[in-house]
């Protein structure tokens, strides 16, 4: 099976360039290639530059990069170049040039392919041409239609579409098959921690204890999202794509829910959590802590049987029933963490060297306190260049990367709040248009009542007034309509509460959105010189592979010698 990814790039073509034809990812460059520009990084974004300036669009896309990743194992390096030849042949047709190299540097093989965003022969954009429409019509689509085309020729497995409804991407469902899902993952130790939880205030103070971190902002429109920073995970996930159940709604009822059932049993989560070693059989005389057994799952048995005959027949049957609901979550949970975890060398083994443990609690917490700041620590002037950013809200150089690129972000409300704006203003303006009539109203009600020549004559004296009490009334009757309640039109008090609603959501957002553009203006002050020294890093890295690489072939070249 294939996975593909198509995104753009807007900046610094020859870097992403560079980086798919680098040495030690394409053995020494064997496996790159290109159509119709050289497949050096400087040739190559030299050529692309030459057709776009004879392109007719003012798009501020450059490239276009695609990913085609395989299966571990299901092809080797020429098939694979050979594939992603095809692929730019059948969904480029000729009409782009391209760089593609294929790299081995994970376990599974996967070609990259950055093609320029102008087409060689009618200087239009590709995101003109294949880019737009409908969401079925876009080029991503139209990508992943034609790969698993042609790995179907090629006898490559093909992942088939997920059923209606059940809301698995593509790159998900091959994550799963793999074991590499973190939403799997953050589901078993979500899952676990609720187990624990008192309210959901406790919950979200015990997924920090595990590793889990979480920005939970319930007047946003996503509400929770987790990562597991002690495994690696670089982005936040939606709660709500996780499923159903974790919602904060959700989450909340199903702790309610546990704890009626530990209340019914007489058994507090602190019961539940196991200590370091196992020390239960001390405390097994006192018979209101006998039912802390379900931290040991291979030993439950036997306490039932010694310790509840003095329960009733419902406390007994309640007891039993925690017991198998902890019991099998238990069990299930760290079914799923051996096969997370488990090594290729030596799986067997690894639930031994884990079962004196096993407490969730535990099992990442030391990796959390790792420096945020790591990656730049060494740089010049970094402790006062690191006061300045967390002065100014940026507390970890992740999120400080997200300002690098100019990528959307979920504290930027800039459009939210113009869109509000927008419409309390106009509800503000009708007010004061109803207002306005009021203060007219009785001179034009003066001039209905009278009649002939003195309303003639009256008229002349107060023609202004008369004017803008029509217009203002013409004005409200062509603007209140969007506003009526049950098809009643609505009162200045109705129009007034809505306008506040509005202004109470615009202020809300405002507070968010002047602290993301703190954060943004504080993050610009050293933007580059941080991707500055985080790329010179990486050349120093690449040199002294470089450096070794070449000692090694001389140490090899002797020892033949």
């Amino acid at each position: 099976m294939a996975y593909t990814s198509i995104h753009t790039i807007r900046a610094t073509v020859s870097a992403a360039i560079a980086y798919i034809t680098r040495d030690d990812k394409t053995i020494d460059g064997l496996y790159v290639n290109s159509y119709a520009c050289r497949a050096d990084s400087a040739g190559a974004s030299e050529d692309f530059r030459a057709v776009r300036n004879t392109g007719t669009g003012r798009t501020q896309i450059l490239a276009y990069h695609m990913i085609q990743s395989f299966a571990p194992g299901e092809v080797t390096p020429e098939q694979a170049m050979q594939i992603g030849e095809e692929l730019c042949d059948r969904y480029l047709k000729g009409d782009y040039q391209y760089v593609i190299a294929v790299h081995h540097d994970k376990s599974h093989l996967h070609c990259h392919i950055i093609f320029n965003n102008t087409n060689l022969y009618n200087g239009l954009s590709f995101t003109t041409e294949h880019n737009q429409g409908r969401k079925s019509e876009r080029a991503w689509a139209e990508l992943r239609e034609i790969s698993d085309e042609i790995c179907a020729e090629h006898g490559i497995s093909v992942i088939s579409e997920p059923e209606k409804g059940h809301g698995v991407s593509h790159f998900e469902r091959n994550m799963q098959k793999e074991g590499k899902s973190w939403k799997d993952k953050l589901r078993v130790r979500i899952a676990e921690v609720m187990l624990y939880s008192r309210d959901f205030k406790d919950f979200l103070e015990k997924c920090s204890e595990c590793s889990i971190e979480y920005v939970y902002k319930p007047s946003n429109k996503v509400k929770l999202k987790f990562r597991l920073s002690g495994d690696g995970q670089q982005k936040f996930t939606r709660a709500d794509t996780l499923g159903a159940d974790f919602t904060p709604e959700r989450i909340a009822e199903q702790i309610a829910e546990i704890q009626e059932k530990l209340s019914a049993a007489n058994v507090t989560p602190d019961m539940l959590i196991e200590a370091p070693k196992p020390v239960v059989p001390k405390t097994e005389p006192k018979p209101t802590q006998t039912v802390t057994a379900p931290t040991k799952p291979k030993q439950s048995a036997e306490p039932e049987t010694i310790t509840e005959t003095s329960e009733t027949a419902k406390r007994k049957a309640a007891a039993e029933q925690v017991e198998k609901f902890f019991a099998a979550r238990r069990a299930r949970r760290q079914a799923q963490l051996d096969m997370l975890n488990a090594t290729a060398i030596n799986p067997k083994p690894e639930p031994s060297a884990r079962t004196p443990q096993p407490t969730p609690t535990e099992s990442k917490a030391p990796e959390k306190k790792e420096d945020p700041w790591k990656a730049i620590r060494g740089m010049g002037r970094a402790n006062e260049i690191i006061a300045d950013l967390e002065a100014g809200g940026v507390m970890s150089f992740s999120e400080l990367s997200g300002f690098f690129f100019n990528t959307p972000h979920s504290d930027d409300h800039t459009t939210e709040r113009a869109d509000l704006k927008k419409k309390f203003t106009a509800i503000d303006t009708l007010i004061a248009k109803m207002k306005h009539r009021d203060e007219l109203e009785p001179v034009y009600k003066e001039y209905q009542g009278k009649s002939g020549w003195s309303q003639s004559r009256f008229k002349k004296k107060n023609a202004a007034t008369i004017e803008d009490y029509e217009q203002t009334v013409k004005y409200i009757k062509e603007h209140i309509k969007k506003y009526a309640v049950d098809g009643k039109p609505p009162t200045m008090l109705d129009l007034l509460e809505k306008s506040n609603k509005l202004k109470s959501k615009w202020n809300r957002l405002n507070v968010e959105h002047t602290a993301f553009l703190t954060k943004r203006e504080t993050a610009k002050k050293y933007t580059r010189q941080v991707r500055q020294y985080i790329n010179e890093q990486q050349m120093k890295r690449e040199r002294e592979k470089s450096r070794q690489r070449t000692q090694a072939k001389h140490r090899n070249k002797n020892t033949l010698e």
